[in-house]
């Protein structure tokens, strides 16, 4: 068995390639030319612990053909058993394309399989049941990640000369053993905020509007979801739900890290049209910007759905990879943010 990762050395990619080492496979990692980019491998290595059955590949998804050696290309043609491409956020903040160059490279190959990670944030402002059969529904795109991500999904579709897979994980957060984390992104925001939210006191509830529904997952068991479900037998294209069956609104995962934090709780008593106002308030972009708020990250943490993950059942089924409940290691996350990041 013999692997390429693209974005192996990403926070899913670390978590990801510890278990296809498990498999005793030979694995290619695309690292881009630049000290940082190879520094980061190599801390990673340290980290894998294995390195005489890892190889680095030097390319770049803003490329021509991902600026992989053809001399590599050619050596390893039909050798390819699994394509990994954990990095298709790279098109909403890149040159665009990285995606299709992705595709193209795993055609050269002539690779088995691609397996493509993706995002449940393509469902955008769709209302009821998203399944995972579903892909441009006519889903209303706030943010241009969701837009990106959909466009790259669509790119993996349109190829034939590959089959794949894709995986649609929900907001990913830290290891729920440890809490670990390699950069603050998402409900991740908020947590100054909690912070500062804790000099109130806690018998005064904080009133806000209507925030939605949420879907968060540890990245542990994204990690070990995706190895699992991408050797399964069969070659059929597949969308796969990596979300917590559980329903959960914004309010009562952020209530779980408000008790971490000795913050007041968050009660919704205003319509949710309430927020949308506040956040067109000239000036309100700046405001959330000082305390470290991005302004798309309000849209990307809530969801108007639900997740049907009718396929990921049936793949899991039987074998120990189950979502814990967010309240199950809450506190591993909140803590390790508090002494790594604070």
């Amino acid at each position: 068995m013999s692997y390429l990762v693209i974005g192996a050395t990403g926070f899913l990619g670390r978590f990801l390639v510890p278990e296809l080492l498990k498999r005793g496979a030979d694995i290619h990692i695309l690292v881009r030319p630049g000290e940082d980019s190879v520094l980061r491998y190599n801390r990673c290595l340290r980290d894998w612990g294995v390195s005489d059955r890892m190889h680095p590949v030097r390319g770049d998804l803003g490329a021509p053909g991902l600026g992989v050696d053809p001399g590599w290309l050619a050596a390893h043609r039909g050798s390819i058993d699994h394509v990994f491409h954990l990095a298709a956020g790279f098109d909403s903040v890149g040159a665009g394309g990285g995606t299709r160059r992705v595709t193209e490279l795993a055609a050269a190959l002539e690779a088995g399989r691609l397996h493509h990670v993706s995002t449940l944030r393509i469902a955008g402002a769709w209302e009821g049941v998203f399944t995972e059969d579903m892909t441009d529904v006519g889903q209303l795109l706030p943010t241009p990640y969701q837009r990106a991500m959909l466009r790259a999904e669509q790119v993996v579709r349109e190829q034939t000369a590959v089959p794949w897979r894709v995986y649609r994980p929900a907001i990913v957060i830290g290891d729920s053993r440890t809490g670990e984390i390699d950069r603050i992104d998402g409900p991740y925001y908020f947590f100054r905020l909690l912070r500062m939210a804790a000099q109130l006191p806690r018998i005064l509830p904080v009133v806000a509007p209507e925030l939605g529904e949420t879907n968060m997952v540890p990245v542990d068991f994204v990690a070990r979801a995706l190895d699992h479900i991408a050797h399964l037998p069969g070659d059929e294209p597949s969308t796969y739900h990596l979300a917590d069956p559980r329903e959960q609104s914004v309010a009562e995962a952020f209530n779980l890290f408000a008790d971490e934090a000795g913050a007041p709780h968050l009660i919704e008593v205003m319509p949710k049209q309430t927020l949308d106002v506040t956040l067109r308030v000239p000036g309100m972009g700046w405001a959330l910007r000082q305390i470290g708020i991005p302004m798309d990250v309000i849209a990307d943490s809530e969801f108007a759905c639900r997740f049907d993950s009718r396929h990921t059942a049936a793949a899991l089924a039987g074998t120990d990879i189950k979502v814990p409940p967010l309240a199950a290691y809450a506190s591993v996350v909140w803590k390790y943010w508090i002494e790594n990041w604070v």
